[in-house]
């Protein structure tokens, strides 16, 4: 059986008509997919393997009509026979998310709600539902997975306390109000600026929709508007949605104000969502940037409430609900180890100011974030508060990047780790590492820190610095009580190490 090299490899020259001379891992989203900048004989492309045969089919079929259609998507080049490989057109690097706060943004936005209203209406003409996945409408059913998700995953593992048959009602009142919106257009259902890609010719190109279906357009709207990482403004808000009102008319009849209506209503249904999804990542995964999105998530839901954009709701206990849990901060709760397969928070009693967004058991008070990064996508970000800590540059270590047979392995591959350790100077290096740190480690232990950064950097965030980081987590994790966040950031990769007893 061919490993996915192999299939990507032979898939590309078949494509190309010449052999592939260079291939480069990408960085990860939030979904299993993998992702590799491939190229050779002048042509270019991005490599895909997604181990869902359904979900790369929907994707491979709605790019397949959008493009058809006109609708800006990458082209599919081609897939391999095993359904789990496909080439697709290579859009760069470039969100439009990195280019929020350029002068650029405006029109760029405005580009996107327009093409958003062009591939809702016209960009699936000829689509057969059948091959959404993992459902073909947006139904009573996927209304609530996803209110349940908010239950299960943000309720229960916050520990806030509810009443269940009062929640129940709230819940079956607004699948109703959302069931009355028409469902007949395309619903993107991840609609956000980091799956709108910008060109260098400035047109935006989008990706990311196979989770896409048959369902209401307001959906995607709100999913833009109030996403919560973005943090529009009122007046961006309402200038987006005007835009894309316009350009919808153009193309169906539409009530103005009962769409706005809609949009709100499912702005309200989405941030209980992404409560939800924040409550798995961040609570029970341990992923702090999650943690980091609540306190904005529930300050969205509270500002719809308070500026009465959700009166014509029949949905008062959910209100109580957000209301009386304002003020919860996740940034303020540390992780205790129950004994159980699940985690929960409990509050902080201490008075300790200092890396409030750690997740710190019982066993120790210091958190040690250790990352990995690449240079060429800027130093990583320290979230808790505390100005960040040691960057080591690994850059003078040979890179096993400039070997063919590497391309696609990281630092965490056998192959990689015995080349480092017998082609390079990595154990003196870390040998270095390790004794200064060792040294802040025992003297935060002593003051009673909670917060610790130790990042590693090279060129491309994959080979030598991810080494250098998982060496140093373990390290750490055997010589000091403390609780270790292992992050690899270009491969998205997370992982939590609590202190040993």
């Amino acid at each position: 059986m061919l490993h996915s090299e192999e299939i990507i490899k032979n898939l590309f020259e078949h494509w190309a008509g010449s052999p592939a001379e260079n291939i480069m891992a990408l960085p990860q989203a939030g979904s299993n997919r993998r992702y590799f900048r491939i190229s050779g004989g002048g042509k270019q492309a991005v490599a895909t393997y997604g181990n869902s045969l359904p979900e790369n089919k929907a994707f491979v079929e709605i790019a397949r009509v959008c493009a058809h259609n006109g609708v800006p998507v990458p082209a599919i080049y081609a897939v391999a026979t095993d359904g789990l490989h496909y080439l697709q057109e290579d859009l760069g690097d470039t969100s439009l998310y990195s280019l929020l706060n350029t002068p650029e943004a405006p029109a760029l936005l405005q580009q996107a709600m327009e093409q958003l209203a062009f591939m809702q209406v016209k960009g699936l003409q000829g689509f057969d539902y059948a091959c959404c996945y993992p459902a073909e409408h947006f139904d009573r059913r996927s209304i609530f997975w996803d209110l349940n998700y908010f239950k299960y995953n943000f309720l229960k593992l916050t520990k806030i306390d509810f009443d269940e048959k009062r929640l129940e009602d709230d819940f079956e009142t607004l699948a109703g109000t959302l069931l009355q919106a028409d469902g007949s257009f395309f619903m993107y259902r991840d609609f956000q600026s980091r799956n709108v890609m910008v060109t260098p010719d400035g047109k935006v190109r989008f990706i990311d929709f196979q989770g896409g279906r048959c369902g209401p357009p307001a959906y995607d709207v709100a999913s833009f508007l109030f996403q919560a990482r973005a943090n529009f403004d009122d007046n961006t808000r309402a200038t987006l949605l005007r835009h894309y009102l316009n350009a919808l008319e153009k193309l169906t009849n539409v009530d103005r104000q009962a769409f706005t209506r809609q949009v709100y209503t499912f702005a309200f249904f989405k941030g209980l969502q992404n409560l939800g999804t924040y409550g798995y990542r961040g609570l029970f995964e341990h992923k702090a940037l999650f943690l980091q999105s609540i306190p904005q998530a529930l300050a969205n839901l509270r500002t719809l409430i308070d500026e009465h954009k959700l009166d014509h709701l029949s949905t008062g206990y959910l209100f109580e609900l957000i209301n009386n849990n304002y003020e919860l901060q996740i940034t303020n709760y540390e992780l205790q180890r129950t004994g159980q397969e699940t985690d929960c928070f409990v509050p902080r009693n201490d008075g300790a100011d200092e890396a409030n967004s750690s997740l710190i058991t019982h066993h120790s008070s210091l958190l040690i974030t250790v990352s990995s990064f690449s240079y060429k996508e800027g130093y990583p970000i320290d979230y808790s508060g505390n100005g960040g800590g040691f960057v080591f540059d690994c850059r003078g270590i040979n890179n096993p990047g400039r070997r063919p047979d590497f391309s696609m392995l990281t630092g965490r591959d056998k192959a990689v780790m015995d080349y480092l350790e017998t082609s390079s100077r990595v154990g003196e290096f870390l040998q270095h590492v390790f004794d200064t740190l060792d040294i802040s480690v025992g003297n935060y232990i002593e003051r009673g820190f909670t917060s610790l950064s130790v990042a590693f950097g090279c060129t491309g965030g994959q080979h030598r610095s991810v080494y250098c980081a998982e060496q140093t987590a373990h390290y750490l994790s055997k010589k000091h009580a403390v609780n270790i966040r292992l992050v690899h950031r270009e491969q998205g990769i997370e992982q939590f190490i609590p202190a040993a007893t």
